[in-house]
């Protein structure tokens, strides 16, 4: 039985000399079993694809929830042959990925979800062709026809404070994304006047790995360009 030292992460333990994953069921406070209930010897990869999603939490047959955040490291062999390891412990199965891609000088591959994300994500105008944001008590509507970014915010016992800000004051937009437990956000930012202020145009929330992050840095860069301002993505 392996030192509890020398697991890589979890249940998992690499031999570099082998090059072999072990996979030993735990036991618990005892640690874990004497002999692997899985071995894999690992070829060199030609890819490495570490997958990170979120989803409602499911029950299974057995009666077991799984988990809403997943992990998934997929490894790619030059015949076809793919190896999936699916890892609940998101650190674990980064480590995993990093382990295997550090050992054959393959790359590993950040995605979302192994189903592909999905597109359709993006912020629909209003009748007047306007983008409408609200983020908590804060509201804009970026009207591009007469060059306003209007910006109310509701307040309890006042009224609500409203402003303009000229769509020539906009420096460029910065598209912003952040994970926080099962959600992802995508934003996008107008950054405008000498201070730099940041003020949402558009954002999406949703659960994290599906939405589509070329579709929302294509949606910043066209903005801007119609703007004619920079676009950070």
């Amino acid at each position: 039985m392996p030192e509890e030292s020398e697991f890589l992460c979890g249940d998992w333990l690499w031999d570099p000399v082998l090059r072999e994953m072990r996979h030993y069921p735990g036991r618990g406070k005892k640690g874990h079993a004497d002999e692997p209930d899985a071995v894999e010897r690992l070829e060199p990869p030609v890819r490495v694809r570490l997958h990170r999603w979120s989803q409602q939490p499911m029950q299974t047959s057995t009666g077991h929830v799984m988990p809403a955040r997943q992990a998934r490291v997929v490894v790619e062999y030059s015949d076809g042959r793919k190896l999936d390891i699916n890892e609940p412990d998101r650190e674990c199965a980064v480590r995993i990925a990093a382990t295997i891609g550090e050992s054959y000088g393959v790359a590993v591959e950040e995605l979302g979800a192994p189903s592909g994300r999905t597109g359709g994500n993006l912020p629909r105008r209003d009748e007047m062709e306007r983008l409408v944001c609200e983020q908590g008590s804060l509201k804009t509507v970026l009207d591009e026809a007469f060059g306003e970014l209007r910006v109310s915010r509701r307040k309890r016992l006042f009224r609500d404070e409203r402003r303009a800000i000229r769509t020539t004051e906009i420096r460029r937009l910065e598209l912003d994304y952040k994970v926080a437990g099962p959600n992802e956000n995508f934003a996008v930012y107008a950054v405008a006047g000498p201070e730099e202020e940041r003020v949402p145009v558009a954002s999406y929330t949703g659960l994290e790995g599906w939405a589509d992050p070329e579709e929302w840095r294509q949606f910043t860069a066209d903005l801007a360009r119609r703007l004619g301002v920079e676009a950070r993505v």
